[in-house]
């Protein structure tokens, strides 16, 4: 009887440094299941599951050896990573946003935008700043959260508007959600596009009143023009669905007492 030689194997590679390490046998270091796999930012080959926690669980998508999970929670390249790190020390020092974290929620990048409230306030361009009633929508529950309208495909844009009509035009736009309309005092600028909501109660409390988008009426029309949809409520919050009929007296019960307000 002969001895047989055995073919050697390797280890499969895949998250080899990680929580959950693959290493099924292979011929070259890669499994059947992820020689091929894709890296979810940049669509080079994946090594690595992303071990970013998510509420008490690991992300775990697919990334390759640089990429990471993005201080927005979106999936990047080493050099956005960087980049978003160095903004968000920045911010912690200075309270100042860069023109990315700005755009995020859809706030022009006007030279000299006060980074909050409180600067607002105690500065030179106060004279360029109106207070103003603005209103918003938000869903309504008993959760922690804040679940509001934004436009779609841009989670951080949140709709607020000075115009009492569109407000209610977008409401009706939206998905049959148990909601409610926000009433927000805001120093609005004279160009009526950016906005604080107005926070008297402590200087902590004016700092975290960031800049804001505020909508006009032709914007919001514009966006109607492009999409008979434009605007989704917030994601994460399951439930509160109702039923169209009940939606649309919600809405018109709150539009009537506004107009018996005004």
């Amino acid at each position: 009887m002969s001895d047989v030689k055995m073919p050697k194997s390797v280890p499969c590679k895949f998250d080899e440094k990680g929580w959950a390490p693959c290493e099924k046998p292979s011929t070259n270091g890669w499994c059947s299941k992820h020689e091929k796999i894709k890296c979810v930012s940049c669509g080079a080959h994946a090594v690595r599951g992303c071990d970013a926690g998510m509420g008490g669980l690991e992300c775990g998508v697919n990334l390759c050896k640089t990429c990471q999970h993005g201080l927005d929670g979106k999936h990047v390249t080493k050099k956005v990573y960087i980049q978003q790190t160095l903004e968000r020390s920045i911010f912690d020092r200075t309270g100042s946003e860069s023109g990315r974290m700005l755009a995020e929620r859809g706030v022009p990048n006007i030279l000299g935008l006060p980074c909050n409230l409180k600067e607002l306030l105690e500065g030179n361009r106060r004279n360029f700043f109106t207070c103003k009633p603005c209103w918003a929508l938000e869903l309504k529950h008993g959760l922690m959260g804040f679940f509001p309208a934004t436009v779609k495909e841009q989670p951080k844009v949140m709709v607020i508007t000075s115009d009492r009509d569109s407000i209610f035009r977008v409401w009706r736009s939206l998905a049959p959600r148990d909601s409610k309309l926000i009433a927000l005092e805001c120093m609005v600028n004279d160009a009526g596009t950016v906005g604080y909501v107005m926070r008297l109660e402590s200087d902590s409390e004016k700092k975290q009143s960031l800049p804001l988008k505020i909508f006009s009426a032709d914007e919001i029309e514009e966006l109607f023009a492009k999409d008979p949809a434009p605007f989704v409520w917030a994601p994460g919050l399951l439930g509160a669905r109702i039923d169209k009929g009940h939606f649309k007296t919600l809405i018109e019960r709150e539009e009537k007492r506004l107009r018996a307000h005004s």
